[in-house]
């Protein structure tokens, strides 16, 4: 009997089903069968006798795939196709071989394909991206015409075949057939901008950051009043790239800022705007952007956020940032699931820290119950419940957690630094240096605990041992400015080695130029070797910006030598406030015999 082959009926689940097929990892520039929506035949389906033979080839071939042997899978599909003239078959060989990474096969498979079926658009489309994947553009690139040309929206039709070409091996090739196929559309006054845009996109996947932002900007000239042309060109402005692209960053800043004094209303670019100021650290402008966004969207949760992130190191009681975390929370609530609220409660409760308001840090800590954020929560946790001196029911906490089937080793590391630096600040010092000696010697090269086993032997004047370990992390990681800083600092501490200590303080200044505690180390260095006014001009930088107990105290300690002693005084007070019970403050306190 002759009828018409019913494939989907006999490979249910693999040629209706097989437009899913495995996709290629990342980086792999292999493509794949797109769905598309049904569309009326064209090409005629061939009339087939189904004998057994035929079925049970096909069948077999689906089995052989089953087992992993796609080479003789894509064998039988391809000469069965051949016989039958079916271009369903054709289609399915192709789907193993792109499945199967094999690009000269895949090639074969289509070009049978598109030979069977010259009418079909899926088949043309995965073609051109097959030749495409293979370096054959001169072959693709007609293909590539006639199906941008024919389509709906020659635009979005461009956009879809850059972004296939984005994947190509040749970039340089791939960018090259990009703007051969742009050049009918680039100068059209209704859809220049769009390509435009699409050949930035495709210059930038090329590698090529120059003509990216040319093209960019071209499309801005085109529709300066268009968000999307000025978003996409800051961007790509914007985007750093073998060298340094300050002047990049610069241009993408004014052109933001010359498009919001056009359209004001434009959240998206006032976003990009104030994101843009805080890379360049211009962190006051980048606030009063913030702050224009709140006045026109008091619930925007962007605003909100970063608002209370940039007030976070003002001066203690940090009651605005609070504000804005609990606004921001209290937004979140009118609209759930729509962020995680858990990077707010862990800096609410940072600010509840940094205020000793112990018990309000450790509800917030406590409603971080799962996610990402949930073992730096419990961390947090035990060292504030050490530092209500509950110190027992802290190390219980930390046990639990090293004992979770689920934690990682290098979970299980924090956990054994985290109890390290809580039995250091109970002064159990003893108990501290041999917990982490102990971790260390099992995982001697392990930068964490190289670091925190220093500081515990420093704890316990070892410092032969605390040098032993940081010249040890700066071998592993010599971009570490904190290892440089600790050993440096010590020195000067202890008023040894001071040239070597400056030298050390001066390398990590140079990887963390802002830092606050290598600020104060390096004015520290400077008192040790009696250069008061340099001392002094390092130290208050420090203490602006970060205004700790220890830096008080040396700022303090400096000021009143230079005969400044109500300035002296009145740091201290700052201090005392900020950190009452911080052991060097008090010890400078008493060793000038000035009351807090």
């Amino acid at each position: 009997m002759r009828i018409r082959l019913s494939l989907p009926a006999l490979l249910a689940g693999t040629i209706v089903g097989c437009s899913s097929i495995a996709q290629p990892n990342a980086g792999t520039t292999q493509p794949t069968v797109e769905e598309k929506p049904a569309a009326p035949a064209v090409d005629a389906l061939p009339d087939v006798d189904l004998t057994g033979a035929l079925l049970y080839q096909i069948v077999a071939a689906e089995v052989a795939l089953q087992r992993g042997d796609a080479g003789s899978a894509f064998a039988t599909y391809m000469n069965v196709a051949r016989q039958t003239r079916d271009p369903r078959l054709a289609r399915r060989a192709a789907e193993i071989a792109l499945g199967g990474r094999a690009p000269a096969q895949a090639l074969e498979a289509v070009q049978l394909w598109r030979e069977l079926a010259p009418h079909s658009s899926e088949a043309t489309q995965t073609l051109a991206a097959v030749q495409v994947a293979n370096g054959r553009y001169q072959d693709a690139a007609p293909l590539l015409k006639q199906q941008i040309a024919g389509a709906a929206s020659p635009v979005d039709e461009l956009a879809r075949v850059q972004r296939t070409l984005a994947r190509a091996p040749d970039r340089a090739g791939a960018f090259a057939l990009l703007e051969s196929l742009a050049v009918p559309y680039r100068d059209d006054p209704a859809r220049g901008a769009d390509v435009r845009l699409i050949l930035a996109s495709g210059a930038h996947a090329a590698g090529l950051p120059q003509r990216a932002a040319q093209e960019a900007r071209a499309a801005v000239e085109l529709q300066p009043d268009s968000e999307r042309a000025n978003l996409a060109a800051a961007q790509l402005l914007a985007q750093p790239d073998a060298k340094d692209n300050a002047e990049g960053r610069k241009q993408a800043l004014g052109l933001l800022r010359g498009f919001l004094q056009r359209r004001p209303e434009s959240s998206d670019a006032r976003l990009m705007y104030a994101r843009l100021l805080i890379n360049d650290n211009d962190l006051p402008a980048a606030r009063q952007q913030f702050g224009e966004m709140l006045k026109r969207d008091a619930k925007n949760l962007d605003a909100l956020f970063a608002m209370g992130v940039l007030t976070l190191d003002s001066k203690p009681p940090r009651n605005e940032s609070r504000g804005y975390f609990e606004r921001y929370l209290k937004a979140l609530e009118a609209a759930p699931g729509t962020r995680d609220p858990d990077p707010a409660y862990m800096n609410l409760a940072r600010i509840a820290e940094e205020e000793r308001k112990y018990d309000e840090a450790l509800k917030w800590l406590e409603r971080i119950d799962d996610g990402e954020q949930y073992l730096t929560a419990r961390l947090r946790q035990a060292l504030l419940l050490g530092r209500m001196k509950r110190v027992d029911e802290a190390r219980k906490l930390l046990a639990d957690l090293a004992a979770q089937p689920t934690r990682s080793e290098e979970e299980k590391v924090q956990v054994v630094v985290a109890e390290g630096q809580l039995l250091r600040e109970a002064r159990r010092y003893r108990e501290s240096f041999d917990l982490l000696e102990a971790a260390l010697a099992k995982a001697p090269d392990n930068t964490n605990l190289l670091y925190d086993t220093a500081m515990a032997a420093e704890k316990l004047d070892r410092i032969d041992v605390m040098e032993t370990h940081l010249r040890r992390m700066i071998e592993l990681k010599p971009d570490n400015a904190q290892a440089y800083n600790a050993l440096g600092y010590t020195f000067a501490d202890r008023n040894l080695r001071l040239q070597e200590a400056q030298q050390l303080v001066a390398q990590a200044l140079k990887l963390s130029p802002n830092d606050g505690y290598i600020l104060d180390s390096m004015g520290w260095v400077y008192y040790r070797l009696g250069d008061l006014p340099k001392a002094r001009e390092f130290l208050e930088r420090a203490w602006k910006g970060r205004p700790e107990g220890e830096v008080g105290a040396h700022f303090g300690e400096v000021l009143w030598l230079m005969g400044e002693r109500d300035a002296a005084r009145r740091v201290w007070r700052e201090a005392v406030a900020l950190e009452p019970d911080n052991e060097l403050l008090r010890a400078t306190l008493a060793r000038f015999k000035v009351k807090p």
